[in-house]
């Protein structure tokens, strides 16, 4: 087998497939359409960029927050952790499927703008992220453009297990680096 080029592809090889999903199968109810369409837009700009192929693998993830809440405190009880671990592994299993038909997944960063500084309150912007935290899959965040807010929207990309090398290739290739942020007079480091 080949190594990757420009493309993400092997020589001879089928190009690179991905698939859009704009909620995962579970978090339609927060979706906020124009962040969803300024990540969309970024995701199809990325796809002619790259010159991926797109496909249609439906699947629906169960809500991971749960789960991530409870395998993260340490007086969760067995009961709990029992039923976390059993979500986790019913996630881990779709995606096993979803990642045998695509080789890249694209989603929001999050399904909507950002939360107020008084918190998050009933909308989870960390909804589309989770999942792949507690499944382990590689996955990177891009910058996707600005919401009606002026605040930035990302576009997200996840890949197979063990296809970081994929995932990184594609964001080499076809992802600007990022300009640094001016640094002022009272934050510069001394010479």
């Amino acid at each position: 087998m080949g190594r990757p080029g420009r493309t993400g592809r092997c020589a001879g090889a089928a190009p690179t497939t991905v698939m859009w999903s704009p909620a995962l199968g579970f978090a339609e109810d927060e979706l906020d359409p124009a962040v969803v369409a300024i990540a969309r837009r970024a995701a199809e700009n990325l796809i002619v960029a790259a010159g991926l192929a797109t496909t249609d693998a439906p699947f629906r993830l169960h809500e991971p927050a749960r789960a991530w809440t409870t395998l993260r405190r340490t007086d969760a009880y067995a009961g709990e952790v029992r039923a976390a671990h059993e979500l986790r592994a019913a996630n881990d299993r779709t995606l096993r499927g979803l990642f045998e038909r695509v080789d890249l997944l694209f989603t929001p960063t999050t399904p909507a703008g950002p939360h107020g500084h008084d918190g998050p309150g009933g909308r989870m912007n960390v909804a589309l992220t989770w999942a792949f935290n507690l499944s382990g899959h590689p996955a990177a965040s891009i910058p996707a453009g600005f919401g009606p807010d002026g605040c930035p929207v990302g576009l997200q990309i996840v890949a197979r297990h063990g296809e970081d090398d994929r995932l990184l290739a594609l964001l080499r290739d076809h992802i600007p680096p990022a300009t640094p942020a001016p640094v002022g007079p009272a934050e510069r480091s001394p010479t």
